[in-house]
């Protein structure tokens, strides 16, 4: 509980942060993403670190205004919030799902571990027959199945926080005098669920493409053909992250028009296809600078958290694994478990579950066999991962709510423009313009009718 509460406070504190000062956070992170490889790189990392270093210290002052106007962007999207609260209450909504289902998820595939059956056996010699416990063949099909039902039910409720969002602020900047209550956002996600469900599906295939293409292929830097190999790997490595990027972009504003307009995913995401050619170029650019500051802090507060609550864990039970005398080499072993299961934080429950299932067996036999138990070594640190790895999924969540108010304000306009509505005094219009590659286009009849109910939206 008491972790929560933290956890709440910095989310509160961090949305005031970015409220008043984004544009020294984004220069903040840059920087630290700098100090971390020119570190890495000086503690026996190697040069290509100093050379990710430099690499990135030239993108930055290339990308200066694509940064600056990304921190005007979280700025505009805190404005958004704090003049539609209902927002608030529908992402709280969409996260007490989540985390019953989270919760469905860790209970059920926790007690898959407990289903077994009695079978015969025989000696090593087999003269000799015995009874032993096994897992039926049926109870890994099982796990494989809930662990891809509930990657999907991921996707899907960020898709449904996305209709909710996008019902709210749309209305909000289309007919700020007549919006809407929240109840009508989730109304719109019980009748849109089977879009939902199918940019859901589209998003979770692009992710399972590209971790194949990014999977580690170790053979082909052993390979006498290295130097076909190693760059083949690497321009793979690359369309899989740009292909999933560019992916989820567009369902995201292929669910953002279905609401705005009722059409299906297909006739949706052909509309949005259309309109954002014509408006905008360097978008992805900006969201992707965007979502970098947002998942860095999340990440930090997050690493933040798991250490106060080992260090919590560890003083309350005196378990002493943060003593003097620990061995550092099990203390780096900690800190890099820490590090990269918050990192992936889904994946980090999953590896958390089965790493505490094995080690209660080991401590278990080791009771049994007179040997004294191993229990405090392994508790703080592993309970201090499975806190982080919650916290990161708030935080992530909190963040996703940010860049699902940009892409929704960047389709309003979009909208706007292509009906020809007067955007003079608004502060929106002059935010967009100083977006890097943006392009000034007269209005272009496509054929596309933005309506919803038989009503024009703008």
């Amino acid at each position: 509980m008491l972790n929560l509460h933290l956890s709440t406070a910095i989310a509160i504190a961090w949305v005031v942060a970015l409220r008043f000062f984004a544009k020294p956070i984004v220069i903040l992170v840059e920087l630290c993403k700098i100090a971390i490889c020119i570190t890495i790189g000086a503690s026996g990392g190697g040069y290509i670190w100093f050379i990710i270093a430099g690499a990135l210290t030239a993108y930055s002052i290339w990308a200066r205004d694509k940064l600056m106007f990304a921190a005007k962007m979280i700025i505009h999207s805190t404005v958004a919030m704090k003049e539609n609260p209902a927002i608030f209450f529908g992402a709280i909504c969409i996260k007490l799902l989540f985390a019953g289902n989270a919760a469905l998820f860790v209970y059920f595939f926790a007690e898959s571990f407990n289903v077994a059956e009695v079978t015969k056996g025989l000696s090593y010699y087999g003269s000799e027959e015995f009874c032993r416990f096994e897992s039926p063949s049926y109870v890994s099909s099982i796990d494989i199945f809930l662990s891809l039902a509930y990657l999907w039910t991921i996707l899907l409720f960020d898709k449904m926080r996305l209709s909710i969002i996008a019902t709210v602020v749309g209305s909000w900047h289309f007919h700020p005098d007549n919006k809407p209550s929240v109840f009508v956002g989730i109304k719109n996600v019980c009748t849109s669920f089977g879009t939902l469900s199918i940019a859901a599906l589209i998003s979770a295939i692009a992710e399972y493409i590209n971790k194949l293409l990014s999977q580690p292929a170790w053979k082909s830097w052993l390979s006498p053909a290295i130097i076909i190999t190693a760059p083949l790997s690497l321009l793979m490595c690359c369309f899989g992250t740009c292909l999933t990027m560019v992916v989820k972009m567009f369902t995201k504003f292929s669910v953002i028009l279905h609401v705005f307009t009722g059409q299906p995913f297909a006739g949706s995401a052909k509309s949005v296809f259309k309109i954002l050619s014509r408006h905008f170029k360097g978008g992805f650019v900006t969201e992707v600078t965007s979502k970098s500051v947002l998942n860095l802090g999340s990440y930090a507060f997050s690493v933040g958290i798991a250490m106060i609550s080992w260090k919590w864990i560890d003083d309350e039970f005196k378990c002493g694994t943060l003593a003097k005398g620990t061995d550092p080499y099990m203390l780096v072993a900690y800190m890099l478990m820490i590090f990269c299961h918050i990192y992936y934080p889904v994946l980090g429950l999953y590896v958390i579950i089965v790493i505490n299932k094995y080690i209660q067996t080991w401590s278990r036999e080791a009771v049994e066999s007179g040997s004294s138990p191993m229990n405090y070594l392994w508790i703080p640190p592993l309970a201090a991962t499975f806190v982080g790895c919650i916290s990161m999924m708030m935080f992530k969540f909190l963040s996703n709510i940010f860049l699902d108010i940009i892409d929704t304000l960047f389709l309003c306009f979009a909208i706007d423009m292509d009906n020809n509505v007067d955007l003079s005094d608004s502060e929106f219009e002059s935010l967009v313009k100083e977006m890097p590659g943006y392009i000034e286009a007269e209005v272009v009849d496509d054929n596309v009718v933005l309506k919803k109910d038989g009503e024009e939206i703008a």
